[in-house]
């Protein structure tokens, strides 16, 4: 097929998939091919340079690269640099070191701010240097009659079932935390990576392992091996049953007591799965759709999530679809078909990713993102499935959020990361003001550095949130510059870098975000005038 294709000179376009193109093979071809355009939709998929597509698809030569993509800005600002050099190798490929230093900013949910992420010299940066590659259209240009989409998130509570088991993991991330400090080894638990465990148990207590104990599941598998020896035959290791067993969760081993009548007496209770306070918001939510004629999309990013809420709508007996990464590509279309023409199916339920982000569910006009994901823009794409040409009555977006667990934090880095995209586009406040916001955001990490407390920046950040309202409304704040002495800021003396932990440090020390926003403390602003050397602080 190759050999034709070069062969043949009536052929103008061909068109293939990432995946294929950065094959050894397929990717040699496409370089003998040397196309005069390469478009890539879904550009954004290009923001690692490290990636082997990446350095697969850059090597194929082109007079002309177009890249399409409606999230061009996800993390940080390197995924920009990253598309800049992809575009224009020849410009930007000698100076990437030097982007990458400049724009190096990693944001952590225990940031107040995340001020080094939405620095105004940055974004700055960032944008002028964006703007000569960059024709920009969005959804409110092109489609102007689009109805409008509105989101909120609503807050849940923890239900004394999932409270013990986020409290026993946090305690555990706590003692994993002080061993770290002392300098101990950390041992190896059945359940590494405490955040993910945290995360879990703000979503279900179900994705544990609490109600099938290893007494249980001894007497479970010496009973699958007798009765159901097609399945577990008695040639295989014991052991290893054992052992998938003790690795999955209390509803992965429900279905098998669905499935296999001999150890069904070993069950769940009845209606464990109703027992989550995002569960209790989700159906509320549901109900008060379906009474009122709309239909809702369910978002997770775990497929075990949505077998969970598959439970949760037939015992609420809600109508509903489903499609997942599971769900074999030749019949995702016929599903959504079917919730298309049975106007019955209240809820379809997907993983975030699940179909691709260009299909068209414009048949609901409600939305729920279940549990949110570390990228914000996996969540808008989600969103936008409902938001769609088509759609003709208006689109709510319901993200639920568990109070008080890691959730908020999660939530907290995502609107800075959306802020950022923003600010880049030049979606936010004008330049003047972004440089008044930026000046004040360096002029904490100042302060932080030399030893102000996360108090202290957090009832900064409040304030900052007061005067930003104000400037909104046309109120005029008085600025107050304060000179800083010459020695601080001179490029030869080394800069206190701020302390950036994981998102475990935050949480180890006791108290969700929300409690630290509480506090009020009185602390003196200043507003630091920075030479043109002082990017250093930035970084």
């Amino acid at each position: 097929m190759a050999e034709l294709i070069l062969a043949d000179s009536d052929i103008n376009v061909v068109v293939t998939t990432y995946d294929m193109a950065a094959k050894k093979e397929d990717n040699k071809f496409m370089r003998r091919l040397k196309p005069d355009v390469c478009v890539y939709d879904e550009g954004h998929m290009l923001k690692n340079v490290n990636s082997q597509r990446y350095q697969g698809l850059i090597k194929i030569p082109a007079l002309f690269r177009l890249l399409l993509t409606g999230t061009p800005l996800q993390n940080n600002l390197q995924e920009l640099a990253a598309l800049l050099a992809f575009i224009l190798p020849d410009v930007f490929k000698e100076v990437e070191g030097d982007l990458n230093v400049i724009f190096k900013a990693k944001a952590t949910t225990q940031d107040a701010d995340h001020a080094a992420l939405l620095s105004a010299q940055r974004i700055q940066r960032a944008r002028s240097m964006l703007t000569p590659f960059v024709l920009r259209r969005k959804k409110a240009q092109v489609l102007k009659h689009l109805p409008p989409k509105v989101c909120r998130v609503q807050y849940c509570s923890l239900h004394p079932s999932q409270k013990e088991i986020y409290d026993g993991h946090l305690d555990q991330a706590r003692e994993r935390a002080r061993v770290r400090v002392e300098g101990g080894k950390i041992l190896k638990t059945d359940e590494n990576n405490p955040l993910m465990q945290l995360r879990k148990a703000a979503i279900h207590p179900l994705l544990f392992r609490r109600h099938f104990t290893d007494e249980k599941i001894e007497k479970m598998a010496d009973i699958l091996r007798k009765k159901e020896p097609a399945n577990f035959p008695a040639t295989a290791k014991r052991h290893h049953l054992i052992e998938e067993m003790r690795n999955a969760s209390d509803f992965w081993l429900h279905g098998w007591c669905l499935d296999y009548p001999c150890i069904r007496s070993f069950d769940i209770p009845d209606l464990a799965w109703m027992e989550s306070g995002k569960v209790e918001a989700m159906v509320k939510l549901v109900n008060t759709y379906k009474a009122n004629g709309d239909r809702v999309l369910i978002f997770s990013q775990f497929s075990l999530v949505l077998d969970i809420l598959e439970s949760v709508l037939n015992t609420s007996l809600i109508h509903f679809t489903r499609i997942d990464g599971g769900t074999k590509i030749d019949e995702r279309q016929s599903l959504i078909d079917t919730f298309r023409d049975d106007e019955s199916i209240t809820a379809f339920l997907l993983t975030t990713k699940a179909g691709g982000t260009g299909i068209n569910l414009m048949y609901a006009n409600k939305v729920i993102i279940f549990d949110g994901s570390f990228n914000p823009q996996d969540d808008r794409q989600a969103e936008n499935r409902a938001h769609r040409v088509g759609q003709t009555r208006d689109v709510e977006v319901v993200r639920l959020v568990t109070k008080g667990t890691v959730e908020e934090q999660i939530f907290a880095l995502g609107q800075s990361k959306l802020l950022l995209d923003g600010r880049v586009a030049g979606d936010s406040e004008d330049g003047g003001k972004a440089e008044e916001a930026g000046e004040k955001a360096v002029a904490k990490m100042l302060l932080e550095g030399t030893g102000m407390s996360s108090g202290d920046a957090q009832d900064d950040n409040m304030k900052e949130e007061v005067k930003t309202e104000k400037a909104k409304k046309g109120i005029k704040e008085e600025k107050h510059e304060v000179d800083v002495k010459s020695e601080i800021m001179s490029p030869e003396r080394k800069l206190p870098q701020r302390k950036k932990s994981s998102i475990l440090d935050m949480l180890t020390r006791g108290g969700s975000q929300s409690e630290v926003k509480e506090k009020e403390v009185k602390v003196k602003k200043e507003l630091v005038v920075l030479d043109e050397d002082g990017d250093e602080m930035l970084v």
